[in-house]
Formats: structure tokens, C-alpha cells, sequence
């Protein structure tokens, strides 16, 4: 229980250091057209074709140096207790643990970090690191299974599929806006707020409209996260 929790608070503060990364990040400092960064024209658009589509804002992000140093040690302490707890539950089938849905996880947002390491040239280079959220809800729902094998009451269990089905509608959430987020720093320079505000009006069906993704690669984010919900809430709620 005590790995778990741990294993926990490492992805919980992997999730912080990307909000405070992107807090700290101003997009319009990359563009070349901005000036003092106010009325910055918007190259990208739905309209525009692949070949000519500017990944540049999407593919680097502005990461502090300090800031790059705790995620890399957060990074490094997540691969290393990883691999450990393969290693310890390593049945004679490395496939079935490398294929894993987690461990596939693990790999995207910790090794690329001690990439940038070995290549400073990369430190720059946009991790998806707000995947976490789903390692942090694996390692809550491993925890919620051990209290309830170890209390043993029917009322726990229920208590239990709440708290799951509520942190699977948070990452739901935080996937999205993240992923939004990111997007458009390539279309309409969102905030977290925004892109917050934005995937609120959407997944409750409301659809003001004062809010949109403005490239073809955030909105089909959005088609994909609705059929992911579409899916996933669902099966969770089918287990009540």
C-alpha cells in the first residue's frame, strides 16, 4: 500500500509540474509575427492543408531550465520504480508486461525526459506528461481495491466504484483540456482556464460556441475524447 500511495504522489506531481510548465509557457513568444506579442496573426487554421501546417508551436514548448531539471528527476524515480515492479512480478513473459496499457504510459512520459538528458538539444521537446493523470487513477484504483480486500464491507464497495468512476471522468477531463491546451498553441493560444471552460461546455452537450479549436489537429482531439467518453463512462457506470 505504502508503493502505491508513492507511486501515486509521483504522478499526481508529474500532472503539477506540466500545469505549472504550461502556466510559465507564453506561445506568442514563438512566433515570429507577434512582435510584443499582441494581435498575433493565426497561420494555422482548419483550412489549411497537411504539408503546410506549422508544427512548430506543437512540437516545442518553453521549459525552464530548473523546471526541467525536477521533471527530470521525477521522471527518472517513476522509470526506476517502474522497472523494479516489473522486474519483482516478471512471470516468464516480458511481452505481457512490456504491452501493458501502464507500462506503455510510463515509457511515453518518463523516457523522453532522460532523452533530453543524453541530446540538451531536446530539452525544449514537448512531453506529453499530463498522461499520468491515468497512471495516478491505475495506482488509485489498485489502492481502493487493497482497502476494500483488507475492510471487507459491502458499503465500501460501492463507496469504491463512486470514487472510481469520479476519477475517470477527472481524467477524462484533464486529458482534454491538456490536449486542447497544447493544440492550440498553434491556432488560438488558449488558456488552461479556456481550454477548461471550453471541454466544460462541450462534454455537458451545452455548446456556447464563444470557445473553439481552431486547427484540424485540436478538433479532432475533441472527436475522439467524445467517442472515448462516449465509451469509457458508460463501462464505468455499468459497474456500479
Amino acid at each position: 500500500l505504502r508503493v502505491r500511495m508513492f507511486n501515486f504522489s509521483v504522478k499526481v506531481l508529474s500532472c503539477v509540474l506540466y500545469i505549472v510548465r504550461v502556466l510559465l509557457d507564453n506561445p506568442q513568444e514563438d512566433r515570429q509575427d507577434c512582435g510584443s506579442g499582441v494581435n498575433c496573426t493565426k497561420h494555422n487554421t482548419s483550412s489549411r492543408p497537411w504539408s503546410e501546417f506549422d508544427w512548430k508551436l506543437i512540437i516545442w514548448v518553453d521549459r525552464p531550465l530548473p523546471l526541467w531539471a525536477l521533471q527530470v528527476l521525477v521522471a527518472f524515480i517513476s522509470f526506476s520504480e517502474t522497472m523494479l515492479l516489473v522486474y519483482l512480478s516478471y512471470k516468464g513473459n516480458v511481452w505481457e508486461q512490456v504491452l501493458r496499457v501502464p507500462f506503455i504510459l510510463e515509457m511515453i512520459s518518463t523516457v523522453p525526459f532522460m532523452i533530453t538528458v543524453i541530446l540538451p538539444s531536446l530539452r525544449n521537446l514537448f512531453i506529453p506528461v499530463f498522461l499520468n493523470c491515468w497512471l495516478a487513477k491505475h495506482a488509485l484504483e489498485n489502492m481502493i481495491n487493497d482497502l476494500h480486500r483488507a475492510i471487507q464491507r459491502t458499503h465500501s464497495a460501492m463507496f469504491n466504484q463512486v470514487v472510481i468512476l469520479i476519477s475517470t471522468l477527472v481524467c477524462l477531463m484533464f486529458t482534454c483540456i491538456c490536449g486542447i491546451q497544447h493544440l492550440e498553441r498553434a491556432g488560438n493560444n488558449l488558456t488552461l482556464f479556456d481550454s477548461l471552460y471550453f471541454c466544460v461546455v462541450t462534454f455537458s452537450t451545452v455548446g456556447f460556441g464563444d470557445v473553439t479549436p481552431q486547427i484540424w489537429p485540436s478538433q479532432l482531439l475533441v472527436v475522439i475524447m467524445i467517442f472515448v467518453a462516449l465509451i469509457v463512462l458508460p463501462i464505468q457506470v455499468t459497474k456500479q
